[in-house]
């Protein structure tokens, strides 16, 4: 399998640099490229709205009367890591493993990219649940948390490369605990079968 030219790590993506050559770029990597790019975006467009607003200035021109791009929402950073996706605060965090958290941000914009929508709505949806159910135990939340960021990876991931046992097991066993929650009765009903069917 082709590996991250960045990191060494199995690639999932390939991007162009300015000359034209193929870079591959592991799942970890292209998020860091797509935040760069993501950026670069955004200040470009407080930049035209700028510009806009001196040209509507000088000339005389109602204020707002040429279109705005539209302000785009802040990212919450938990612990240091940006989330672009889940919304969840400090305060529900407590000891539960940010990176994890993280790399499930990360991953959820992969998959949209990949068009994988579903997977990607049931990834957030039970994090963000999982975080902040009163049901759980920290240690509880942890293990569904990290088997969330396994099977969210893997999904990212081509269907024949996937861990399929592992994936299995996790899942497994990360049902006996969600289970007798019942404040995630609803969320995992809907949800926990789009997970299985990543390894299905």
């Amino acid at each position: 399998m082709t590996k991250c030219d960045q990191c060494n790590t199995p690639a999932l993506w390939v991007v162009s640099d300015e000359c034209g050559t193929e870079i591959p770029l592991c799942l970890s990597c292209y998020a860091k490229y797509s935040s760069i790019i993501q950026n670069d975006i955004e200040n470009n467009e407080r930049e035209i709205n700028y510009l806009t607003s001196s040209i509507e200035s000088i000339s005389g021109i109602p204020q707002d009367y040429f279109p705005r791009y539209p302000s785009r929402p802040i990212p919450i950073t938990i612990s240091g890591i940006k989330m672009n996706n889940i919304h969840v605060s400090n305060s529900v965090i407590g000891t539960i493993n940010t990176g994890s958290i993280g790399t499930i941000d990360q991953t959820i914009s992969a998959l949209i990219q990949l068009g994988e929508v579903s997977v990607a709505t049931a990834v957030k949806e039970l994090t963000e649940a999982i975080i902040n159910s009163s049901n759980l135990t920290p240690n509880q939340k942890n293990k569904l948390v990290e088997t969330i960021s396994f099977v969210s990876t893997e999904a990212a991931t081509p269907k024949e490369n996937r861990k399929t046992a592992i994936g299995f097991d996790l899942l497994d066993n990360g049902l006996k605990i969600i289970k007798v929650a019942d404040d995630l009765f609803d969320v995992y009903q809907k949800y926990w079968p789009i997970l299985v069917s990543v390894f299905s």
